[in-house]
């Protein structure tokens, strides 16, 4: 089977052998693919400039494995995404989370619309934090896991701005009387995260909360190296 020219952007790379790589790659009408390009590791190959994150691309592949082998790239805009600093690290984010999240072979074209958008907004630095919330939300409802933010999920009731409300798993929003620790969330914040209002700094801390809980079943337990290297980052410019 061979497919040629799809709309695509590479998320990892990986070496195969002295010569090769292994490119996992994100596209529109066929999700996330497994990609073997042979010899893109060597210094006079055409494909090893084209074998790197953010760059939109259109790739043709062969193959019935789920190691399919690359059979041409190309650019499909002049230059990749321009990410620098945190707005790098973040791109890195997203195609960790990418990866983890998406099963291969999975086609989810709203995902690839998704994560298009955002490298936009990465490249125009746009402000990071809301950017990134409302991603991970889409690419959990995308994916099937996602939860009414407005209403109660035993009640249908709308959500009171003074309750308090349980993220229980496969559910949704449940009121408690009181505060209930690590997975209970203020009415208000949830309403601002519902209508994507992150003017209030504390609905903004509080949304990152709760997208790592909604994550935390798609992406399992394993903490993601992206995250890691923020922190580090975030470290040496504390010193």
């Amino acid at each position: 089977m061979r497919v040629e020219l799809q709309p695509a952007y590479i998320l990892h790379t990986r070496p195969f052998s002295d010569t090769s790589l292994i490119l996992d790659c994100l596209t529109e009408q066929y999700g996330r693919l497994s990609l073997l390009a042979k010899g893109a590791r060597s210094p006079k190959s055409r494909q090893r400039q084209m074998c790197q994150p953010f760059r939109s691309l259109l790739v043709s592949w062969q193959g019935r494995s789920n190691l399919k082998t690359l059979v041409d790239i190309e650019a499909q805009s002049p230059q990749p995404f321009n990410l620098v600093g945190r707005f790098l690290y973040s791109g890195f984010y997203l195609n960790e989370l990418i990866v983890r999240a998406l099963r291969e072979g999975d086609a989810c074209p709203e995902i690839y619309q998704r994560y298009r958008l955002a490298l936009m907004q990465l490249d125009s630095q746009a402000e990071l934090e809301p950017l990134l919330r409302e991603l991970e939300l889409g690419l959990v409802a995308d994916l099937g896991y996602g939860i009414d933010l407005r209403h109660d999920a035993t009640t249908s009731a709308p959500l009171e701005p003074d309750s308090w409300y349980r993220l229980v798993a496969e559910q949704g929003l449940v009121y408690v009387p009181a505060e209930a620790g690590g997975d209970s969330f203020l009415g208000r914040h949830l309403l601002a995260v519902a209508s994507a209002d992150y003017s209030d700094v504390e609905a903004l801390r509080q949304a990152k909360r709760l997208t790592r809980l909604l994550l935390k079943p798609i992406v399992g337990d394993k903490p993601l190296k992206s995250r890691e290297l923020f922190v580090t980052r975030k470290g040496r410019e504390g010193r």
